[in-house]
């Protein structure tokens, strides 16, 4: 009888095997140290993974750049159509000034006629028009202001207060249209085309009126009681009787008639050195362009400049 040695009851078997093993891992996931092909299958799959990753960057590039070059584009049609409009806006401009027409522009809230001095090219001329220009405006102001003398005065007690207020209500308004349409805006058309005698006509329509004129400041800057002029007789009259606030208001008015009086006889002197200077300015001229043109068609030549 043969004596066979018992098993080692400390050596592993199949049935201990199982006890050593980790009881918490996955028995579905195995060890990429031990898997060296599936490891390089996966290294070969993130590489690929990378690369499409890699590529899809780039697309992201790219459309960043188009949407770049999307803009620039636009950006560059946008320069182009500015230079177009500016050009147009030149060319518009040169064949106004050679027509003669332009696009009203004056007054800037309801534009229904054209002033710009600056359309006169020489120095002198422009440097005229713009100071009668200044003597409008100043005689716009001046009729304000001696409205609101009247109104002082009549305040104040002034036995004539009430016709000088309604006087300088209508001087108000019937002296600033006529005093434009009469001699303001003749002279600045007189002076934006002197090139032929066919402008004659508008100098000695100046001449007439902006004597008228003249003489119309002249009598304002007296102030006559019961007239419409807070001038010079009534602000005497103010600062006599203590009434300050109506004296003020005519000094301030008396003052501008003064500015027309001395400031419009300057103006009207140099305009008619400046037609003496030039043959084509003639009561000739302007008695010819009368014959070939009726009143009506002057006025409307004033509205289309």
């Amino acid at each position: 009888m043969s004596y066979k040695p018992s098993n080692d009851p400390f050596a592993d078997s199949a049935q201990h095997a199982t006890l050593d093993t980790d009881p918490f891992s996955d028995p579905g996931t195995k060890d990429p140290f031990t898997d060296q092909g599936h490891n390089q299958s996966t290294i070969s799959l993130g590489g690929d993974a990378s690369r499409g990753s890699t590529t899809n960057a780039y697309g992201d590039y790219g459309g960043y750049a188009g949407g770049r070059g999307e803009a620039d584009r636009r950006a560059e049609e946008l320069s182009r159509r500015e230079a177009e409009l500016a050009r147009r806006e030149e060319e518009l401009a040169r064949r106004e000034q050679e027509s003669g027409t332009y696009r009203n522009n004056w007054p800037p809230f309801y534009p229904f006629v054209h002033y710009d001095p600056a359309i006169i090219d020489d120095a002198s001329k422009r440097q005229t028009i713009t100071l009668i220009g200044y003597q409008w405006y100043a005689l716009a102001i001046t009729l304000i202001i001696n409205m609101l003398g009247c109104v002082f005065l009549l305040i104040s007690g002034s036995s004539e207060g009430g016709a000088d207020m309604a006087s300088s209500i209508s001087y108000l308004i019937f002296i600033t249209l006529a005093s434009f349409v009469l001699w303001f805006r003749p002279i600045y058309l007189g002076y934006c085309r002197t090139e032929g005698k066919t402008m004659a006509v508008f100098f000695y329509i100046y001449f007439l009126f902006g004597g008228f004129h003249l003489l119309y400041s002249i009598y304002m800057l007296v102030g006559i009681p019961s007239t419409g002029s807070a001038g010079l007789i009534n602000t005497i009259s103010m600062f006599s009787q203590g009434h300050i606030l109506a004296a003020v208001f005519g000094t301030i008015a008396t003052v501008g008639w003064a500015f027309q009086v001395l400031g419009g006889g300057f103006l009207y002197k140099r305009v008619w050195d400046f037609k003496n200077g030039n043959t084509d300015i003639s009561m000739q001229n302007a008695t010819d362009q009368l014959k070939a043109s009726s009143i009506k068609t002057i006025v409307l030549h004033q509205s289309r400049m």
